[in-house]
């Protein structure tokens, strides 16, 4: 680890700098639809020297070589209504793909770009900015923060789904269409879906045929950007060039709480109850929240925040469930 470290301090290009705003927008002008509505945004990233190709391949080698799970690669058309598990991979190599991206057919995910200083710098900035946009003194709602990067050829499709995080999105090279639907509508996603997703089911929202008529299109190309809330049902297309996309991201600390509650409600669910979601009962929340609660755990990682409370119960869930489906012996009755 070391090595790869000195090789890339060795390697470091000159600072690059960043604009004295990276989003034209006042104070507190997102205070009304944060985490409620999707909105379209202004930034001033678009086309910056950090997001060209050539830095994008030293970026995602060096996020590989240091753990090759915060890169995610594979073939870029599927369909909008496909699953994640059904994905095929790509054969090529990562970097090839990075580097012949218009034609390559590749669909390219680097996670936690902020390792890298640069990338931190950009992501630290574009969050204190936020804090000012946003008001309400959002930094100190954030329970996890992060920075991806989304790198798409031609025509690449990100299939349906949802995220647990509150996202700002700001297109950066190329354009796609950007289709994103209200997170509070139960007729499109459902109770049932939400819960499915937070006990590990990433494909658990479900495309519908009313989905395109409930979709807000944004049409991204460079400087315009996009709040996704949290648990907001969305898919991409994208235009005829590649596309380069930045994300910072983050959970919050009540989205967590409620990712426990609807964990809660899978397995009460399961046992025949008819659970209400999070906000409904404050009584019935803070149970909820204390028995998914991570207790004393110190979570290294996102899925930890979001999961390790629903994996404490999930060896003892299989072991009565596989007791449950061993045959009674002969002659023997079941009594309650």
């Amino acid at each position: 680890m070391l090595a790869i470290r000195e090789k890339y301090q060795l390697e470091k290009k000159p600072e690059l700098d960043l604009p004295p705003r990276i989003f034209n927008h006042s104070a507190a002008e997102f205070s009304d639809d944060f985490n409620r509505l999707p909105f379209q945004l202004s930034h001033n990233l678009a086309d910056h020297p950090l997001f060209d190709l050539a830095r994008i391949e030293q970026l995602a080698e060096r996020i590989w070589s240091e753990g090759g799970g915060d890169v995610t690669f594979h073939v870029a058309e599927k369909p909008i209504d496909g699953k994640w598990e059904d994905v095929r991979r790509q054969r090529r190599s990562l970097l090839d793909a990075i580097a012949n991206i218009q034609t390559s057919d590749s669909w390219i995910l680097i996670k936690g770009i902020q390792k890298v200083p640069e990338y931190d710098a950009i992501l630290r900035k574009g969050i204190d900015e936020l804090d000012e946009i946003v008001g309400d003194h959002l930094k100190e709602k954030i329970a996890w923060l992060d920075a991806y990067l989304f790198i798409a050829s031609p025509h690449a499709v990100t299939p349906y789904h949802i995220d647990g995080e509150s996202t700002f999105l700001m297109q950066v090279h190329g354009e796609k269409d950007y289709n994103i639907i209200d997170p509070n509508d139960r007729s499109i996603i459902t109770d049932v879906e939400i819960e499915n997703y937070y006990v590990g089911d990433l494909s658990a929202a479900r495309f519908k045929d009313e989905c395109p008529d409930k979709a807000f299109v944004i049409h991204m190309k460079p400087g315009v950007g996009l709040h996704q809330p949290a648990r907001s049902p969305h898919w991409v297309t994208n235009g005829d060039e590649f596309s380069v996309t930045l994300s910072f991201l983050f959970l919050t600390h009540e989205y967590t709480m409620h990712a426990r509650v609807f964990q809660a409600n899978h397995y009460l669910r399961k046992l025949g109850f008819s659970p209400v979601g999070p906000g409904r009962s404050a009584v019935r929340d803070s149970v909820k929240k204390v028995m998914f609660g991570n207790l004393w755990h110190k979570p290294r990682n996102k899925y930890e925040l979001l999961r390790y409370g629903h994996d404490k119960y999930k060896a003892p869930m299989n072991l009565l469930r596989k007791i449950a489906r061993r045959p009674a012996p002969a002659g023997s009755t079941n009594r309650v």
